[in-house]
């Protein structure tokens, strides 16, 4: 059972993009791998809110942000 995990900043995320990305995401891995593994592939889309993350043991600077889609 492959299972991709794909995890972002929330408002880059939307329920075209999250479809969007399952089913490319499980394209490129039957491609590179095989085919038959298609209806076996599990694809987890998180969104997760920028104060919630920290690069080099801080906190993500959310001032630094670059802007959200329109």
């Amino acid at each position: 059972m492959p299972l991709i995990r794909v995890e972002l900043f929330d408002y880059r995320l939307s329920e075209e993009t999250s479809a969007a990305l399952i089913e490319k995401l499980t394209d490129a891995l039957c491609e590179a791998t095989h085919p038959g593994l298609r209806d076996h592939t599990w694809v987890i889309v998180e969104g997760h809110s920028p104060k919630n993350w920290g690069l080099g043991g801080k906190p993500w600077p959310v001032d630094q942000m670059p802007p959200a889609p329109a």
